[in-house]
């Protein structure tokens, strides 16, 4: 039981999820208290997994999820590095069926956000990225000051990709 590692308020994430939940699907999070035996261990932060009652409730469909964790040069931020799939699978943790096709379109992706011109840019990723999503989701770590997350690490976050093969970032820890 990790328990608001860092976070001596105990407030972080249940804040965040409240703010974030207002512009983006995140997992909802509150306070709970856990006894264990009969004896009161305290308030502990609660967070929603990310998992498939998740992106069916905030997608109202399944598909393939992703937990994004650090990596060495912070290359888990869409980082394109050539077509081999285990170069992905060291930062990139498939957590839906182990499908080639969804690392074939995480890769490809990757190779549009690093090598389309950016006057090209936005065409190419509308139907593969929720852009306004992506947006929310940077402007929130940004503002909200995610220590560890996507600006700072380039980790700590989830991706699902739909049923209409339409990435969306997810916020996560």
């Amino acid at each position: 039981l990790l328990n608001s590692h860092d976070d001596p308020s105990f407030l972080s994430t249940v804040l965040y999820s409240h703010i974030a939940r207002q512009y983006i699907p995140a997992p909802k999070a509150n306070f709970v208290k856990v006894v264990v035996n009969g004896e009161s261990w305290g308030v502990y932060v609660n967070a929603q997994q990310f998992n498939k009652e998740f992106v069916v409730e905030n997608f109202k469909s399944k598909g393939a999820r992703w937990k994004v964790r650090g990596c060495p040069n912070a290359a888990s931020g869409l980082d394109y590095v050539g077509e081999n799939v285990e170069e992905y699978k060291r930062c990139y943790q498939l957590k839906s069926k182990d499908d080639d096709k969804a690392w074939k379109d995480l890769i490809a992706l990757c190779r549009t956000l690093s090598e389309t011109p950016l006057d090209k840019l936005e065409e190419a990723l509308k139907p593969v990225l929720d852009i306004d999503g992506v947006l929310w989701f940077l402007a929130l770590d940004v503002a909200l000051q995610n220590e560890d997350g996507y600006w700072v690490r380039a980790s700590d976050y989830s991706l699902f990709q739909d049923k209409k093969g339409k990435f969306h970032v997810i916020p996560h820890d």
